[in-house]
């Protein structure tokens, strides 16, 4: 049976940490630093915490340290909801998500450029380019050919 108290777990702490980086920190050189997962070990003894950051001046390693830092208010944050009996060992990583969907819009963005629209039209129908035959491609001296003539006749 699956089990559902650690991705539960895992979405409450997430909820957690982002309302202590908006409301409880008071650091503007973490404006717009998001935690975006966390990731918890079956044994709830270690917490990876995956964050993003937008229009931020700061590096990624810069963000890093300064959550480092704030490690402490954040178990603190988890103390008080009492959630949790243990309160895990956290450890920060940066989520590259936006980064590879950006440069998979930039690869679309290039093929679409190379891509010329005059050929397509999307009032085309497709049966009408294709014949009954080619649903069917036995060759006639073939004995599939045989049994399949045969499971027609007796389909009639």
């Amino acid at each position: 049976m699956k089990s559902y108290r650690l991705p539960r777990l895992q979405s409450e702490l997430m909820k957690l940490f982002n309302m202590a980086l908006s409301q409880k920190l008071s650091d503007p050189r973490l404006a717009w630093v998001q935690i975006t997962e966390v990731i918890i070990s079956k044994d709830l003894r270690h917490a990876k915490l995956y964050f993003s950051h937008y229009n931020n001046s700061l590096g990624t390693d810069a963000i890093r340290e300064l959550l480092i830092k704030s490690t402490g208010i954040f178990k603190q944050q988890i103390a008080g909801a009492k959630i949790m009996r243990t309160i895990p060992e956290l450890s920060y990583y940066y989520d590259t998500t936006e980064d590879r969907a950006q440069k998979i819009e930039t690869l679309l963005a290039s093929v679409k450029d190379e891509y010329e629209d005059s050929d397509y039209d999307p009032d085309i129908d497709i049966d009408d380019y294709l014949d009954d035959d080619d649903y069917f491609d036995f060759d006639e001296e073939d004995d599939d050919y045989e049994d399949f003539e045969e499971d027609l006749d007796d389909d009639e």
